[in-house]
């Protein structure tokens, strides 16, 4: 009997190509990359469409990838991932069995609290860990949706729609992103702000705001109290589109967090 858990992601944010391709920053922290060896286990949690795992596979061809999602509907074909990556079935939110406790020399997580309601979000950091082995790494990063500003890249840009959007959806998940992810003592973290490379910007800022649209069309399709009309949604993204076009983008913090499982004494 397959296996099917409850998907408190996609009740938030839809699962589609725009929602993967939101970018963070490097793919390991120096301080982890230190660490790495080549013949690693590896898990990678709310994998998506193994975007970060095709990432590693690229430069850590010896290594076991290993990616874990709630939902599988975001997952590629096998045959199109490299030889070392699978993608597996998998609720964070649940115990850890025991056959993947201790398994995994890094564990990656990323992007997960739109998903989590405070209370969740300190069992899934804390499951995670457990994943690790005694000195293994855990690296996670997540964006600070509730600070989002839409600037203008130049004198004549607008940004009046892509800054209702931003407002409306920040308003709505602002519970789920302030209660923020509770971290052990021993971990380190940093903020980048994502608008500091001026070439990504309007890549970023555009896939941003596909996600946002995305968002508003299911709170349409299920009446909440978000609810636009779709003539309207349709109306107000053309405009956001533009505002982009005429140099607008978005700036918000990347939240990094990154620590190691303490060794066992020798």
């Amino acid at each position: 009997m397959a296996v099917i858990f409850h998907d408190t992601y996609a009740e938030n944010i839809p699962r589609d190509s725009a929602e993967a391709q939101r970018n963070t920053g490097y793919i390991l922290h120096p301080a982890v990359q230190a660490t790495r060896y080549l013949d690693a286990c590896v898990a990678v949690a709310g994998t998506g469409t193994a975007a970060f795992l095709h990432e590693l596979a690229h430069d850590w061809s010896e290594a076991t990838l290993h990616g874990y999602d709630i939902s599988t509907c975001l997952f590629p074909p096998a045959d199109t991932l490299p030889l070392n990556v699978s993608l597996i079935l998998y609720d964070a939110c649940q115990d850890v069995p025991s056959s993947l406790q201790g398994k995994y020399d890094f564990v990656h997580g990323r992007l997960m609290a739109a998903g989590l309601s405070a209370s969740e979000s300190t069992g899934v950091v804390k499951n995670l860990a457990q994943l690790l082995k005694p000195g293994g790494a855990m690296q996670w990063e997540e964006c600070d949706f509730t600070a989002v500003c839409y600037l203008p890249g130049g004198a004549h840009s607008s940004i009046d729609t892509a800054s209702k959007m931003g407002k409306l959806f920040s308003t709505a998940m602002r519970l789920r992103f302030e209660a923020g992810m509770s971290w052990p003592q021993n971990v380190h973290t940093e903020a980048a702000a994502v608008h500091r490379v001026r070439g990504t910007r309007e890549r970023l800022t555009a896939n941003r705001m596909q996600s946002i649209f995305a968002w508003a069309r299911l709170q349409s399709a299920r009446g909440s109290k978000w609810a636009l009309s779709m003539e309207y949604l349709e109306e107000l993204e053309q405009k956001a589109h533009k505002d982009i076009q005429s140099g607008c983008y978005g700036s918000f913090d990347v939240h990094i967090a990154w620590g190691f499982r303490p060794r066992i004494p020798s």
